[in-house]
């Protein structure tokens, strides 16, 4: 009996230990397989801002009318923000410990928290700079970049600033970023997730070490911050377009 005794001990031991081997490994996977995903997330929104940035250019290599390019764009915006979101939504349904996109969708506290965001944007946006003591008459890279290719874009600068581009970097910065990096929902990973991809944002938007870094960085921290009170890309997508907005009114 003794033996048996220990040998159903050991072997409920083992089993024990082939379940964290093998939820390790799947840990592992998951996460390989989300990094592909945000890589082709990536290459989908470059694509697409290439047909809204440059369109002379690739209306030219394509040859193609300027309607037919028109069409082009179209069909190629919808299908990728369709792939885009198909994608953010395979990685909720396999794990959503925050319970992300949670119904309703739609209400008053929430769009009230993407208004105090786009408001933190506002102020983080003059205030910052202020305090970094940036010249009120100097330009980041980016927006000197951005100055230059809307002169390139024509009309197809302000929707891709305005809805597609928002649509694009929520979906990846924060919904794709915390289904890969901060999967459980604690207070360490809100903050550290808040912090890390807003750091992420920033860098991407102005790849050098310089204080607009700091300015770019906090504005990805006042979406992450949105994305994960509400629990949903559509009020941080809001107030990521009604900042960029704002900039073609003032």
């Amino acid at each position: 009996m003794f033996l048996v005794y220990c040998s159903l001990i050991i072997y409920n031991n083992l089993l024990e230990l082939l379940y964290l081997v093998r939820s390790k490994q799947v840990k592992k996977a998951t996460i390989f397989k989300n990094i592909i995903i945000l890589f082709v997330s990536f290459l989908l929104y470059s694509i697409v801002q290439l047909l809204y940035f440059y369109p002379t250019k690739v209306q030219n290599i394509l040859k193609i009318s300027p309607t037919g390019f028109v069409v082009l764009v179209i069909i190629v915006t919808v299908l990728a923000i369709l792939l885009l979101i198909y994608l953010y939504h395979k990685q909720l349904a396999e794990e959503n410990d925050w319970d992300f996109n949670y119904r309703p969708h739609w209400s008053i506290r929430r769009l009230a928290i993407a208004i105090i965001g786009f408001v933190l944007l506002t102020l983080a946006s003059f205030l910052i700079p202020n305090l970094l003591g940036i010249n009120v008459n100097t330009t980041s890279d980016n927006q000197m970049e951005l100055n230059r290719i809307s002169r390139l874009a024509g009309n197809f600068f302000v929707p891709m600033v305005v809805i597609i581009a928002p649509i694009f970097e929520e979906t990846i910065f924060r919904g794709m970023f915390f289904n890969t990096f901060f999967v459980k929902e604690t207070v360490l990973n809100k903050w550290l997730g808040i912090i890390i991809s807003g750091f992420a944002f920033g860098y991407v938007h102005n790849p050098a070490f310089s204080p607009f870094l700091l300015v770019y960085w906090s504005l990805g921290c006042v979406l992450g911050w949105v994305y994960i009170t509400t629990k949903d890309m559509r009020y941080s997508m809001l107030s990521h377009m009604l900042y960029n907005a704002l900039g073609f009114l003032v």
